[in-house]
């Protein structure tokens, strides 16, 4: 596994760090922009049994191979179960159809840290390090860090804990205190954009102010650039009701949705307030008009609500309904009434 192209000066922080290797590693960086595949990428370098020069996993030795399968015995992930792979349908890890339909987990739980004590009492299988990827390492609640604070406190020997995080604020001060910090840099609008055009984007300049300057979430919305599209285009048109704007929604993943809202609102509040356009520049003139027909408070109070709508959007219990209450609200404080 490579590193993005914005990352080049934080790796080679990371190789500095290899001549006296700290226990523990907190690499923060903004949503979207790949710390966790930095901090993946470090975590198979430090397993590598032929690192490269640049040391880059060399993607051949035993433990690149195991890394490839996903089960390297030295190596443990914590990460909420949303974010884990899905088993094959014919492999004997699959869940049976009824344990599919249940609501995975948005958080890592103390569970798992508590089963982390077994893989930490052994020794390694290849006589090298043991490592720990936790990511995202915010997903932890209090009680879940301070599970995991004894391990960090006093690791076992040949022992690294590399924490990736996108807001360390929601991370206790004891669990940041026993890190090395390693704060990534914001993407470059060049490098982005050169990475974007090489992936084949189009229209890359108008995705990446709408990701907020995030590549790889950038990258995610052209993918759904054309239902972004329709979206946007019976936002600023007074004349297209709630319910068909929730018609040009459906399919859409209401947790995109939700963040496609916020951004348009955004950029509406922020012309109501006589500030810039940030995430929809070519469509400065309909939010222009657009924000003239509602009134700032109104504007604020909806995005208030929008973000308290985050945290059902991952599960709603009826996706359309989900939709049709956000759009039946934006219409009413955009209609100029």
């Amino acid at each position: 596994m490579q590193i993005y192209p914005w990352h080049a000066a934080a790796w080679a922080e990371l190789g500095r760090y290899r001549a006296q290797l700290p226990h523990a590693i907190l690499i923060r960086g903004a949503e979207g922009t790949g710390g966790e595949a930095l901090g993946r990428t470090f975590a198979e370098s430090l397993l590598c049994e032929s690192a490269a020069a640049d040391a880059f996993p060399c993607g051949k030795c035993p433990a690149c191979n195991w890394m490839a399968q996903g089960n390297h015995p030295d190596l443990r992930v914590l990460q909420p179960e949303s974010l884990a792979a899905e088993p094959a349908p014919d492999s004997d890890e699959a869940p049976a159809p009824a344990a599919r339909k249940e609501k995975k987990s948005e958080q890592i739980r103390i569970d798992q840290v508590r089963e982390l004590q077994d893989f930490l009492a052994i020794g390694t299988h290849r006589a090298g390090l043991r490592v720990v990827l936790v990511h995202p390492a915010e997903a932890m609640n209090p009680n879940t860090q301070n599970a995991l604070l004894k391990s960090l406190e006093e690791p076992p020997p040949g022992t690294v804990f590399v924490l990736v995080a996108g807001n360390t604020e929601r991370l206790l001060p004891t669990v940041r205190s026993r890190c090395i910090a390693l704060e990534l840099p914001a993407a470059g609008r060049e490098a982005s954009l050169a990475w974007l055009k090489e992936q084949g984007v189009t229209d890359p300049e108008a995705l990446l102010a709408a990701a907020g300057g995030a590549p790889l979430a950038a990258l995610e919305l052209a993918g759904l650039a054309e239902a972004r599209e329709r979206l946007i285009s019976g936002l600023r048109d007074p004349k297209v009701d709630a319910l068909e704007l929730a018609e040009r929604a459906q399919g859409v993943p209401p947790v995109h949705l939700v963040a496609w809202l916020q951004r348009w609102c955004y950029d509406l509040l922020a012309a109501r307030l006589g500030g810039p356009i940030r995430y929809h520049p070519k469509y400065e003139r309909y939010i222009a008009e657009t924000s003239r027909r509602s009134r700032a408070s109104e504007l604020a109070g909806y995005l208030r609500s929008l973000a308290e709508a985050r945290s059902l959007a991952q599960h709603p219990l009826n996706a359309r309904l989900f939709a049709e209450d956000l759009l039946i609200r934006y219409r009413a404080l955009t209609s100029g009434s």
